[in-house]
């Protein structure tokens, strides 16, 4: 399959992916500066499972901005406005590991094992991940 078919291919779940990462806005920036980086990297063309590789892209280019965004931002504390979306917002303020494992289990609707495998973890990490979330989710929405 061509690299192109395989973008194609998982753009719209890559999309979805990024946008509970990092928002609407941000989210097609950092699908295309994911695909850039992968189809720039000498190991793509070994990569045997290429969608479980784009995933794995998307949240570190997704990290990476959010990291940058943190540096740049001025100091002190920032309160989340009170909307009507407040388990949007809890889940915003999960790290990205652990929101990236909640979406994908409950938004993408993914066995652990299958989110394993889109993230190139072992099977334990999206358990371990999910457990965490779960605890500190239940402490934000009280």
């Amino acid at each position: 399959m061509r690299d192109e078919d395989v973008y194609r291919k998982h753009v719209g779940e890559l999309m979805r992916f990024a946008t509970s990462l990092v928002g609407p806005f941000d989210a097609h920036d950092v699908v295309i500066d994911a695909c850039v980086s992968t189809s720039r990297s000498a190991r793509w063309l070994s990569i045997e499972n290429k969608r479980a590789y784009l995933y794995r892209t998307v949240l570190n280019t997704a990290r990476s901005r959010r990291l940058r965004e943190q540096r740049s931002a001025p100091q002190g504390r920032v309160e989340l406005a009170e909307s009507d979306y407040d388990v949007l917002a809890a889940l915003g303020r999960l790290s990205m590991c652990r929101r990236s494992v909640v979406v994908l289990t409950y938004w993408e609707d993914l066995a652990p094992c299958e989110v394993a495998e889109v993230l190139a973890a072992s099977e334990g990490t999206p358990k371990r991940h999910l457990a965490r979330a779960r605890v500190r989710l239940r402490e934000i929405l009280r």
